[in-house]
């Protein structure tokens, strides 16, 4: 029939016009069915269907309905064949789609559908067919088409295909699998050996104790942190502590002074360096290892030769340095009053300047090296500058100065012997110190240019003399006069280092030896010290009490010794200083209540530099461990305004978590029960959800930028310091676990990529790059570094041990030709057969306008 076009288009056939297949309202209803399944029909499978309609779908344009709606409603599903088979009343069709989108599709179709045909009179290009609602009826109006099909299913029957595991079998859509027909599947020419193979259920156990292992990192990663904010406010205490071990130490007087700036005649940075190698085996009292350190003993000596050397020289420095004051001096004189006869005062200057030269330990000086190379050089230039007005003074006017050249008379050696001799007597005469700055006249009237320049040279020369001859230390003393009240120390430490020297020898030829530390050491010994106080005191009134403070100060200096701190042996110390305040205090009360002075003699013991040391330890130890006690005590400190980390309660909870997480997980197991693969595949659905929801709830608070380690810890540090060594192994494994949590993750997401292809049968080809890198991962995680309890340790190895059982994929066994039928009427009997029917009773019958 003839389509008939009237002024007033009708609204169906606009739809033609524009090349649509289907109405609004199909497509709206289409949609919503689409949009409300979307979510379910990701987590589904694609399977394999044989769908056999029956009802209105004879000669009713059924097929066509059949394509145009499952195109629109499946989400990842498709149509791969379909027939009729008129004589039987039915069409069968081959579905590639998850079992949602399958049952969706039939119940749609069994709703009564229009199809109009057009292919007379209808515009160029426009669609020639179009479905729509039986609502939709009415809208035809004038709009006649060729002719119309209705449809509809009455009955209709799924034959799912069985894909799975069949004993040692793996079977896809129904067909037993060899290698060659899984490379076909997988898109390779076939599967060898080495290629691994992977099913679902594999895939999902491996993803679940990925899974687990991250939350395992996150919750030692959330437990660092905690370490890192408990630390954060123990570190002021436990430097305190580690200042005052230090005060302590043999070599702690010497190193106040050679291991700082404050003094740069002191300052020893070699010779420091050599010492603190040797602490530890003094402190420790480990002399029979001394020969192995006996280039550091022989360097430390060289190294203090060395700075009395520096001593020395800086002595002669300032010898130097006032005979040359005396000079600029005279010098000044004379160009104020511009007389030109300074011969004698430019060579002796030249002279000194000479023997400067000669001070290479003050010259190379790290602390003084760059002002004492500022001093020669504006010295030289100060001398080149009098060479060129002697040359001058010889010009008459000046006007050819380059014409006649002065040579200075060579002064006998005897002389400058003599002169230098003066001045050496004059210096010692009195203390040291080098006389004041030459004063020169403000507005001397100069008439020539050069003696301007000169004036200039000489202020800047006396700038840089004054300021090394007048060295000052960091709190403006003297250096030089603070440098020899140390002398002492220096010479004591010359003498231990000798006899340590003889003690190696001693060592070398087997001489039987006693406890050589203990009187090597008897100055340094700040322990042997209080004890001696102690005895002075009247403390100490018998031998067994002696003997008994003895064997506590021994066990007090072993343990502070032990370098770095450890917190482990926080209460050994506390408890050996606990003894020593007992012991004194219960020695001293009889005392006290017969004789008023014994009060005295403890204030005395309280200001007695090594005994308050001591008890200073004690108080910032006790500090520490209350402020570690105290955040335990704090439920949540998610009230602040950043956050930096969860509770030790919270911390515990997410524990527990994951401790029953395992559990569960534990009691499935694929690989050890694959002929349930389904049941475990749907536990595994649940744990995968679970597993989820715990994640989430550990990750859910995130840190600033300023509250995150993200550089790493500064690598040079003090590895006998507590305090440096623990905040740099924190921020070394937190940085590590951020880093293995980022890639651990982009593991269990890779492995979620592959789960949403939907096939049964994953190709360990394309996966194999991603198992080499989980398995190099895995293999470098060394959970002695991320201080793992042995509880959380256990976990993390089963589920290595689960994911490196799958290194090589998965076996199966393929079928051979005297049993594949026997195998194909098993698989058969796996097929799930659904049956459908619709319970609409009452069809309209068709009605055209």
């Amino acid at each position: 029939m003839k389509v008939q076009i009237f002024t007033s288009e009708n609204y169906l056939y606009e739809l033609l016009k524009k090349k649509y297949h289907t109405s609004e309202v199909v497509r709206a209803k289409i949609a919503d069915i689409k949009e409300k399944m979307k979510e379910a029909v990701t987590r589904e499978p694609l399977k394999s269907f044989n769908i056999k309609f029956r009802g209105q779908v004879i000669d009713s344009s059924f097929e066509k309905t059949l394509k145009i709606i499952s195109k629109r409603l499946f989400n990842k599903g498709k149509v791969d064949s379909f027939h009729t088979f008129k004589e039987y009343g039915l069409v069968e069709a081959n579905i590639t789609a998850t079992l949602i989108e399958v049952e969706a599709l039939v119940q749609y179709l069994m709703k009564p559908h229009i199809v109009l045909h057009c292919k007379k009179g209808i515009a160029k290009g426009a669609s020639n067919l179009l479905i729509i609602d039986e609502t939709e009826q009415d809208q035809l109006n004038n709009f006649t088409p060729d002719y119309t099909h209705r449809n509809y299913v009455t009955h209709a029957e799924s034959y799912e295909k069985y894909t799975g595991r069949l004993g040692d079998y793996l079977v896809f859509n129904g067909l037993p699998l060899t290698t060659e027909k899984i490379g076909r599947e997988l898109r390779f020419n076939k599967i060898e050996t080495k290629n691994r193979v992977f099913t679902t259920t594999g895939l999902k156990e491996i993803n679940l104790n990925l899974h687990l292992i991250s939350l395992i990192l996150k919750l030692d990663l959330e437990q660092h942190y905690l370490k890192l904010r408990v630390f954060n406010s123990q570190e002021e205490d436990l430097k305190m502590v580690e200042e005052k071990i230090d005060d302590l130490g043999f070599f702690a007087d010497i190193f106040n002074h050679i291991a700082t700036t404050d003094n740069p005649l002191l300052f020893n940075e070699y010779l420091f360096l050599d010492l603190i190698r040797l602490e530890p085996i003094v402190e420790n009292n480990n002399w029979k290892a001394i020969p192995a350190y006996a280039g550091y003993i022989y360097s430390a000596a060289n190294k203090l030769n060395g700075q009395f050397k520096l001593l020395e020289e800086y002595n002669l420095f300032l010898t130097y340095a006032n005979c040359i004051e005396k000079f600029i001096v005279k010098l000044s004189k004379k160009l104020i009053k511009h007389k030109l006869d300074f011969h004698s005062e430019q060579h002796n200057l030249l002279a000194n300047y000479n023997e400067l030269k000669k001070l290479n330990m003050v010259m190379n000086h790290p602390l003084l090296q760059s002002d004492y190379q500022e001093l020669l050089n504006s010295f030289s230039k100060l001398l080149a500058y009098l060479d060129f007005l002697t040359i001058r003074g010889t010009s008459g006017e000046g006007t050819d100065s380059a014409r006649d050249v002065v040579n200075i008379p060579v002064e006998s050696s005897n002389r400058f012997v003599t002169i230098i001799k003066k001045c050496i007597e004059s210096v010692f005469s009195v203390t040291i110190g080098i006389s004041a700055k030459p004063v020169f006249r403000k507005d001397p009237i100069l008439k020539t240019e050069q003696e301007e320049d000169v004036q200039k040279l000489i202020t800047k020369f006396n700038e840089n003399l004054e300021k090394l001859s007048k060295l000052k230390t960091i709190k403006n003393e003297d250096a030089f006069l603070e440098a020899r009240r140390h002398v002492p120390q220096l010479t004591n430490l010359s003498d231990t280092l000798d006899q340590l020297k003889e003690l190696i020898k001693a060592i070398e030829i087997k001489r039987e030896i006693i406890d050589p530390f203990k009187i090597i050491f008897a100055k340094s010994n700040k322990f042997e010290i209080l004890c001696r106080e102690l005895n002075n005191l009247g403390i100490l009134k018998t031998t067994q009490d002696q003997e008994l403070i003895r064997v506590i100060l021994a066990d007090l200096q072993k343990y502070l010794f032990n370098r770095p701190l450890k917190e482990n042996t926080y209460k050994e110390i506390l408890d050996r200083i606990k003894s020593l305040e007992d012991f004194i205090t219960s020695r001293s009360k009889p005392n006290f209540e017969r004789d008023k002075t014994t009060h005295t003699v403890m204030l005395k013991l309280y200001q007695n530099p090594v005994f308050k040391t001591i008890i200073d330890i004690r108080m910032g130890i006790e500090n520490i461990v209350e402020k570690e006690a105290q955040n335990q005590k704090i439920n949540t400190f998610k009230n602040e305004t950043e956050f930096s980390s969860y509770s030790a309660k919270e911390l515990d909870e997410f524990l527990a978590y994951i401790i029953k997480f395992h559990e569960k997980l534990k009691d499935v197991c694929y690989y050890k029960n694959i002929s349930e693969f389904e049941t475990v595949e749907k536990e595994f659905d649940r744990l995968i959800d679970e597993v989820k929801a715990i994640d989430s709830n550990i990750s859910f608070y995130t840190r600033n930028k300023d509250k995150r380690v993200s550089k790493e810890p500064d690598v040079h540090i003090n590895y006998l310091k507590s305090s440096q060594l623990t905040r740099k192994n924190l921020e070394k494994a937190i940085l590590l676990l951020q880093n293995q949590i980022t890639q651990m993750d982009g593991f269990v997401h890779d492995i979620e990529s592959n789960l949403q292809r939907h096939s049964f049968i994953h190709s360990g080809v394309a996966t194999s790059v991603l198992f080499d890198q989980i398995t190099y991962l895995l293999s470098n995680i060394d959970v002695r570094l991320l201080d793992m309890t042995k509880l959380t340790e256990n976990m993390f190895n089963e589920s290595v041990n689960t994911i490196f059982h799958y290194q090589a994929g998965e076996s199966f066994t393929e079928p051979k030709n005297e049993n594949i039928d026997d195998l194909m009427k098993e698989i058969e009997k796996r097929t799930i057969v659904r049956k459908y029917q619709s319970h609409e009773n009452n069809l309209p019958s068709v009605h055209l306008s």
